[in-house]
């Protein structure tokens, strides 16, 4: 089980910087899938700022998942929601205090609320790139079993000078093993490496990266990433980040289900 702890003081900044009409329906329990404060590929500096908005929350707890861990442990921190937005800059230095590490971020609040986050990293000749992240419903989670209901779905193309990265979250007390598998656009397996297992401890979040390395160099269009939870009574949630080469420029994908 998750611990809940008090609230204690935390320095919030109130800010309209994102449209509330961009954000999805409230909700109340749900999870930034990626949050980072490390260095990448390609001399890229990956941080994470996060935007709450308030439809009726006056709370929410938050819980960093940290890459690679048993999560169950964690305690929450509690921040306190006095405004209509709630702006929370590098979150995993300045709320969590880690850095050079990334993960996923669990939120629970006592009333609906929309979140979300956008990672970046500096540009090389100024200004930034990245990606906005919308916090995802827990009820969106793909779980075990055959069916629509037991895979999740991407879709991306093969193109030279991008890199494709594929997270996936454990939203559960639960280990589990997630079975990712390559096709193409009609249906048949990628050539060249396109199945491979990841195994996820609870609450754990784990991002492979230049997951079509192992596939033929060339230009493949519309291929299909699905995640299925292949062992455990866990539950997951996944992203496709699809990162250009030269300017680390993303683009980010929330992974869906054929049926809910």
């Amino acid at each position: 089980m998750r611990k809940l702890v008090p609230p204690f003081l935390v320095v919030v900044v109130a800010l309209l910087a994102l449209p509330v009409s961009a954000a999805p329906p409230g909700h109340l329990e749900g999870y930034i899938p990626q949050a980072a404060h490390l260095s990448g590929k390609f001399n890229s500096f990956w941080t994470t700022d996060v935007w709450i908005y308030t439809e009726s929350a006056t709370k929410v707890h938050l819980w960093f998942n940290q890459t690679g861990r048993d999560n169950t442990n964690v305690q929450s921190v509690v921040i306190p929601l006095t405004g209509p937005v709630t702006f929370l800059p590098d979150i995993l230095q300045n709320t969590f205090v880690v850095s050079s590490t990334k993960g996923s971020i669990h939120y629970l609040a006592d009333g609906q609320v929309e979140v979300v986050s956008r990672t970046w990293t500096p540009g090389k000749d100024g200004g930034s790139y990245g990606q906005v992240i919308y916090g995802i419903p827990v009820s969106m989670a793909a779980m075990p079993g055959a069916g629509p209901s037991g895979s999740l779905r991407m879709l991306v193309n093969e193109t030279d000078g991008f890199r494709v990265n594929l997270g996936l979250a454990n939203v559960t007390s639960s280990p589990v093993t997630v079975t990712v598998d390559v096709f193409t656009a009609d249906g048949q397996a990628a050539p060249g490496t396109s199945s491979f297992a990841v195994t996820l401890q609870p609450y754990d979040m784990q991002q492979k990266d230049d997951i079509l390395a192992g596939l033929p160099a060339g230009q493949r269009q519309g291929l299909i990433v699905r995640a299925s939870v292949s062992a455990g009574d866990g539950a997951i949630l996944g992203y496709l980040s699809v990162v250009d080469n030269t300017t680390n420029a993303a683009n980010y994908q929330e992974a869906f289900r054929f049926g809910f």
